[in-house]
């Protein structure tokens, strides 16, 4: 396990120290060098403990900039790729990953229902109906402990949220905005709202009285690797200042390949008591060749539709922990402070364990991230599932 240091002077960091690099040109050790010209090569860095410290120093002295955790810094090359390797040969460097694109496990949209055709009464929504009993049985209700997730923080890492939607009320904060070119916190996109609404909506959510804190890293037209370390970054140093340490990352978004880097800061997360719940994605694939599904300590989650099959486009396999319903739910939108839409995708199946491990937080305390894992799928409905594709086979069940 990595260790903790100091890395700017107002902020002690993760374990490990995540530097953006602007790539452009490496040739400076310890000696002064100029960044000009930025290119669009980006990479992330990982350090050891005893090396961070000064070749955190000695990076920001080469550049004569004010280097912190959040703010990529430049390097000037005249080999586009040359840094990469030169960094790779620096003693006590862990890992350097090229940053590349992130994507949204949302997989459509219908159309948008207006208010006045929005019935606010728990017999509409399937998905919370069904998620409260074991056998498929829709009775009209759902039934779920009164203190509803209260005290728990949900960080939603995603495109944004839009904050005033009705939804939320008073329970949601920005955290940070760390994707480019994004200018605030709201949702161009309609994801993350929409993913905020099943965690802790008035209406649409498993875990009513929970905060929603709000990590913008994607834009319109998604994101990558970079604005993901950075939002990580910024959870794990808020859950290590903060005296409520009830904190859940929601990851509804995945990567075509395995990331190193991005397992790396999930297990930080775990490690840091943080619980990690990811999506498994929609490509009808193994979900242990994607991250951050295919990390051990984060509960990571299929989708299953009304009927309790798995829905034809979510990733299944041995990394797969639990089902949760993830087509045709409806949630929050973004046109209007009451909009909803309804939305299929195994993003929309990780805020319902999210709201879940909320509720049991609320209910029974706080545990250890394995433990928490252990403690939803004990809660889970077994072998219910149809066409697993050799994947365990749990249903979600809030704490009942």
């Amino acid at each position: 396990m990595l260790n903790i240091y100091k890395v700017i002077l107002f902020f002690t960091i993760i374990c490990l120290i995540v530097i953006p690099i602007y790539s452009e040109n490496f040739n400076c050790s310890i000696t002064k060098a100029e960044a000009t010209s930025i290119t669009t090569e980006k990479f992330i860095v990982i350090l050891d403990k005893n090396a961070a410290n000064n070749h955190f120093n000695m990076l920001s002295t080469c550049l004569e900039k004010k280097v912190n955790n959040f703010d990529p810094f430049a390097i000037s090359q005249e080999e586009p790729n040359k840094d990469e390797n030169e960094l790779k040969k620096v003693e006590g460097v862990q890992l350097v990953e090229k940053s590349f694109k992130i994507y949204l496990t949302r997989s459509m949209t219908t159309p948008t229902l207006e208010k006045n055709n929005l019935t606010k009464s728990n017999t509409s929504l399937y998905n919370l109906d069904r998620i409260d009993t074991g056998k498929r049985k829709y009775d009209g209700f759902y039934t779920y402990p009164t203190n509803a997730g209260r005290a728990v923080n949900a960080y939603v890492m995603d495109t944004g949220i839009r904050m005033t939607h009705h939804e939320f009320k008073g329970r949601i904060k920005l955290g940070g905005v760390f994707c480019n070119k994004c200018a605030n916190g709201n949702d161009e996109f309609g994801h993350g709202t929409h993913v905020a609404g099943i965690i802790a909506g008035t209406t649409y959510g498993v875990a009513k009285l929970a905060n929603i804190i709000n990590v913008r890293i994607m834009g319109k037209h998604g994101g990558d690797l970079l604005a993901a370390t950075k939002g990580i970054n910024y959870v794990i140093n808020a859950h290590k200042n903060a005296t409520n340490k009830n904190s859940i990352i929601n990851m509804s978004f995945t990567t075509t390949n395995y990331s190193d880097a991005l397992a790396a800061l999930v297990k930080e997360c775990t490690d840091n008591g943080i619980h990690v719940v990811a999506a498994a994605g929609n490509d009808h694939k193994d979900a242990c060749l994607v991250t951050p599904a295919a990390v051990p300590s984060a509960i990571t989650v299929a989708a299953s539709d009304k009927l309790d099959k798995r829905a034809n486009f979510s990733n299944y396999g041995p990394c797969v922990d639990i089902y949760a319903p993830g087509v045709k739910i409806l949630s929050a939108f973004t046109s209007n402070d009451n909009d909803s839409a309804i939305h299929d995708g195994t993003s929309m199946s990780t805020p319902h364990v999210v709201g879940t491990v909320a509720l049991y937080i609320s209910t029974y305390g706080n545990l250890p991230p394995s433990n928490m894992s252990d403690a939803i799928i004990s809660l889970a409905t077994k072998n219910i599932i149809k066409n697993p594709n050799s994947t365990v086979s749990y249903f979600l069940r809030v704490p009942h």
